[in-house]
């Protein structure tokens, strides 16, 4: 089918599928022609799909993106079933502090944390800053992630000694790079084998496994390179490999 036939099976314009074509949520028409594109079915149960994800999960794009594809651009597998997950995941995921949403100017009252650097630090990726009843709020787990700033801060690690919220934002894509590889690979490799109560014992426990192995990965091969440059000596940069 062409454009306008795509437009009028799925009621989404032009200009957002060849968005979507553009962020990866579409795979590429057929080209026949310089000038010419073709559409098939699976363009329009992508569409509904990418639809169906904003209108009733309120998802964002990005997640979207997750969702529908794998590494190779091809549907993720069977993972409708498990459409919805995250809401089967949520009480299993509970802080243990039992924190609540806050609002982000409570979080700043509270934690001495200023307020544009809260937002400087959405901006970087560190947190998620949620649009709700007018209003600007952190989950439990982003107000905790401002707490232990807050901590760190108060440990000397300061914008003062070159500690700013724009060092953290290595962080962010490091764990944007984990996580898409282990959503990607959970959603392809289980999406079509279990009901979402089982698929949701599963993942977190498997986040559980992963929140636990990867703090201890990380102090491993920093202490052993802190050793590296204890014995030669010689203060690597960072495009170096210790």
């Amino acid at each position: 089918m062409k454009m306008k036939e795509l437009e009028a099976a799925t009621g989404v314009g032009r200009e957002t599928i060849r968005y979507y074509i553009r962020e990866g949520l579409l795979p590429e028409p057929v080209r026949p022609k310089r000038n010419v594109a073709v559409y098939g079915r699976a363009h329009v149960k992508r569409l509904n799909l990418i639809r169906k994800l904003q209108q009733e999960r309120h998802l964002p794009l990005s997640i979207i993106r997750t969702i529908v594809t794998s590494e190779t651009g091809e549907s993720a597998g069977g993972f409708e079933a498990l459409i919805g997950l995250e809401a089967a995941m949520g009480p299993l995921l509970s802080d243990g502090r039992n924190l609540a949403p806050k609002k982000v100017a409570d979080v700043a009252k509270d934690t001495g944390l200023a307020l544009p650097d809260i937002r400087k630090f959405a901006e970087v990726g560190l947190i998620h800053i949620d649009q709700r009843d007018g209003g600007e709020w952190l989950n439990q787990r982003n107000v905790r992630i401002m707490e232990i700033i807050a901590q760190t801060r108060a440990d000397g690690y300061t914008p003062d000694v070159g500690y700013t919220v724009e060092s953290y934002e290595i962080y962010p894509q490091m764990i944007e790079l984990l996580s898409r590889k282990a959503v990607v690979g959970f959603y392809s490799r289980l999406g079509d084998k279990l009901d979402q109560p089982a698929a949701a014992k599963l993942a977190v426990n498997g986040i559980r496994t992963l929140s636990e192995m990867v703090p201890l990965m990380l102090i491993d091969r920093i202490v052993r390179d802190v050793e590296k440059i204890s014995a030669s000596g010689v203060l690597p940069t960072d495009e170096d490999n210790i």
